[in-house]
């Protein structure tokens, strides 16, 4: 599995909120493509900033994810929203039973 974290500083709180709201379809549609385990966005309450956390079941099916419609008009929409790029690891995980 996949797992990727992608923070986003936003400029300011009218930033953030249109960030929220641009994500929103992003979101809705990426839980839909084929090998998508889960994909959530979560607010930091402490800096502002906003965390992506999404799962995939492999590398090569989120290099597709990356070349959708939804996720290219996703970075068109946040251009200039941000304070600095995103932020984005990349992590190849196994699970294991505890």
């Amino acid at each position: 599995m996949i797992i990727v974290l992608a923070k986003a500083i936003p400029n300011d709180e009218s930033a953030k909120e249109k960030v929220i709201d641009f994500a929103q379809d992003l979101i809705t549609k990426s839980k839909l493509e084929d090998g998508n385990v889960d994909y959530n966005l979560f607010a930091n309450t402490g800096d502002g900033s906003l965390m992506f956390v999404e799962q995939w079941e492999s590398k090569e099916i989120l290099g597709k994810h990356l070349q959708t419609e939804h996720f290219l008009n996703f970075g068109k929409n946040i251009d200039g929203l941000l304070a600095a790029d995103l932020e984005i690891n990349v992590f190849d995980a196994d699970a294991t039973d505890l």
